[in-house]
């Protein structure tokens, strides 16, 4: 045997030179994270048993039709996990300028994106740009949609009128407009008249716009654009004009539109609509604030939540509500409201709400120069824990997008290497088990009609989903794992628990699968003992286990568990799962330390 292991070693090193050769050539996308090269096929190779064998990417999964606020009753187990294989670093080629800031993204109504930014060593910036891809990979930098240039101003004055803070809406009718603050560059607090917003529309998915028109003249920030069912567009804007003796003294005012943003009421020369706003005192003055606004219609409802920057002894997270007329009342100068309000909520700034077809809010923000995300109930009043992948590093002012019914994009500048960070966060939530017959084959074929999934995979490359169906015996789980560098030490863990239990007790199972299948299970009797559960356990894989000159699959594992070995209340069950890798460490839905299971998601339809 000894000649034969002569010939593999060989061989892995010419396969390894060459691979190095490749990639010297070939060279890296500046655009995307480092991985690993394309796999080679490796017909007959005893260990990839299957060789067609077809992992099904999340993106693929929970595609089912949304039913408004089905989970809003269990938005407290519901959480965000970051794929790091959508995690990108845009820099200056796909976006064209050194120093992207302040990035707003949007999908478009033919599929493709949008993002738009402002280019500033530091932090104002002088014009707007924007840039277009197809698939959020590769972006095509389209230049200034705001170019800056030289005024005569409203003193007389040789000046410059500057953009900043583009944002953008996609309409019901598939149109984009984008709307920018404009000022004038020397003395702009001093020169209302020099200062506002203005807009731009794109009737052909970005390709082309309209020529600007003027919809509001005032020192003004961070202009929000929302628009109703009934088709009335707000144009929120942070209300600056204040600022000249105070800097902190700001708020909320918007204009609004009624003919799909043609015409805006107040109009051009006059007041605003000041909507959010709250005092303060300092040094024995009254003093206004609310800012950087960012306004949601609740799913089911009329009433309008917003999430406001509060600069008000520090940076705070403050929120208002409108009440369910949907209607903000239009305050004095020297008046705050609304009355229903959460101020000072947490420490934060630059807030982006949003929310899930499903009920679930979702609040990103800064601290720290770091992107942050909440999860909040349907009515975004009560948010949970913190949530700040790592790979969102130094920068401020980022933003979201919903892709979909379950995947939301973040962007966030990476000021230290002329970047914007992008990534897509997977919602976990309580999912429904179908009620099907599964032949246990280590084979997904009979899994393909049952879409709803939970997801783990924010550490790196590797990445795991898992599957539940049942039927009047059983209870069954698919565990998916794509790995591009397969390990006999990687595993999956699956945990098991009474759904009418916040702490393990009785009824608590934990099974270690592979991709060999099953490895371990156990049982909680005041801690994790050996303990059966009757599991039928196929598994599949595909790859070559620690070699790294090529690129695996991944595995597959099905299993099946006797109904009457599982505590099932009510139809229902709570689950835990966790991806092992060599490599990364665990990742997981939510702790697997501890006994509390308040944060483990529910499967219901058992």
């Amino acid at each position: 045997m000894n000649w034969k292991k002569s010939i593999i070693k060989t061989g892995l090193l010419f396969t390894t030179v060459c691979c190095l050769l490749a990639a010297c050539e070939k060279g890296a996308d500046p655009q995307k994270p480092d991985e690993p090269k394309p796999e080679e096929p490796k017909k007959g190779d005893p260990e990839s048993p299957v060789i067609d064998l077809q992992i099904t990417p999340i993106e693929q999964l929970n595609q089912g039709a949304p039913v408004l606020n089905s989970h809003a009753d269990f938005t407290s187990r519901s959480s965000l996990k970051m794929n790091y294989r959508s995690y990108i670093g845009i820099g200056k080629t796909g976006l064209g300028v050194d120093n992207p800031r302040y990035p707003r993204i949007k999908k478009l109504a033919n599929g493709t994106y949008i993002l738009f930014y402002h280019n500033a060593p530091q932090t104002i910036g002088a014009s707007c740009d924007y840039a277009l891809s197809n698939d959020l990979v590769t972006w095509t930098p389209k230049g200034k949609i705001y170019q800056n240039y030289r005024i005569v101003d409203s003193k007389g004055g040789e000046n410059e009128r500057r953009f900043a803070t583009c944002d953008a809406l996609v309409l019901a009718n598939g149109d984009i407009v984008a709307v920018a603050s404009y000022r004038a560059n020397v003395g702009y607090r001093e020169r209302p008249l020099d200062a506002g917003l203005a807009l731009r529309r794109s009737t052909d998915h970005g390709k082309t716009w309209s020529e600007p028109i003027e919809i509001y003249q005032g020192v003004n920030w961070e202009p929000y654009l929302l628009q109703l069912p009934s088709g009335e567009i707000h144009c929120y804007f942070t209300d600056s004009d204040r600022t000249l003796i105070e800097g902190t003294d700001t708020g909320t005012a918007m204009v609004v539109s009624n003919d799909n943003g043609h015409t805006w009421t107040p109009s051009f020369g006059s007041d605003p609509y000041y909507v959010l706003r709250t005092k303060h005192v300092k040094d024995g003055n009254t003093y206004f604030n609310n800012q950087m606004p960012s306004v949601i219609k609740l799913n089911e409802s009329n009433e309008l939540a917003a999430a406001l920057e509060a600069n008000i002894g520090g940076y705070h997270i403050s929120f208002a509500y409108s009440g369910e007329d949907g209607q903000w009342e239009h305050l004095s100068v020297d008046e705050e409201g609304p009355e229903d309000r959460n101020d000072l909520a947490f420490a934060g700034s630059a807030p982006y709400l949003r929310q899930f077809p499903s009920g679930e809010t979702v609040l990103s923000y800064n601290h720290n120069s770091r992107f942050h995300l909440k999860m909040g109930d349907a009515k975004a009043r009560n948010f949970g824990e913190n949530y700040s992948p790592s790979v969102f590093t130094s920068g401020y002012w980022g933003s979201l997008e919903l892709e979909d019914s379950h995947q939301i994009i973040g962007v966030m500048p990476n000021t230290g290497k002329g970047e914007v960070t992008l990534a897509k966060f997977i919602l976990n939530h309580r999912i429904h088990a179908v009620q099907r017959n599964v032949e246990v084959d280590g084979d997904n074929a009979d899994w393909k009609n049952t879409d709803e999934a939970l997801f783990v995979g924010e550490k790196s490359q590797a990445q795991a989903t898992l599957r539940i169906a049942a039927n009047n015996d059983s209870v069954y789980f698919l565990v998916e794992v794509l790995d591009h560098m397969l390990s006999k030490d990687d595993y999956a863990m699956i945990y098991i628990s009474a759904a009418d239990k916040d702490v393990l007790g009785e009824g608590a199972y934990r099974l270690k699968v592979a991709y060999d299948g099953l490895k371990q299970t156990s049982m909680y009797t005041s801690g994790w003992t050996n303990g059966g559960l009757d599991a039928n356990v196929k598994s599949n894989f595909k790859g070559t286990l620690d070699a790294n000159f090529d690129r695996d699959h991944g595995y597959i594992v099905e299993l099946s568990i006797p109904r009457s070995k599982l505590t099932i209340k009510s139809g229902r069950l709570l689950v835990n799962f966790a991806l092992h890798d060599s490599e990364n460490g665990e990742d997981a839905l939510t702790s697997t330390s501890g006994t509390s299971t308040t944060k483990w998601i529910p499967i219901t339809g058992l």
